[in-house]
């Protein structure tokens, strides 16, 4: 069953903080109005600290802890396409 969010922006967190990102980055931005940036996590702690910084939000080592802190309506995985199936289980 799909819940329809009309009374505030969808909540996201990022999931690898690489290349491909920055597309999806862009796209948050130009949906800001009905979407909020919320969390990033990557497995490179200065990548994270970086994102978390130009983001000014929370960033994570682990995809557990994130989130296990926040309470998201989207997770957008830009990670190697071969970790997807676990993380998306995981989400």
């Amino acid at each position: 069953m799909f819940t329809i969010i009309k009374d505030r922006k969808i909540r996201v967190g990022v999931v690898g903080c690489g290349r491909i990102s920055g597309n999806h980055f862009k796209a948050l931005e130009v949906h800001k109005e009905n979407v909020e940036l919320v969390a990033v996590c990557d497995n490179d702690l200065n990548v994270v600290e970086q994102h978390s910084k130009k983001y000014q939000v929370p960033g994570y080592w682990l995809m557990e802890d994130m989130l296990s802190q926040h309470q998201l309506d989207l997770v957008v995985l830009c990670t190697p396409s071969g970790l997807h199936s676990n993380q998306a289980m995981l989400a």
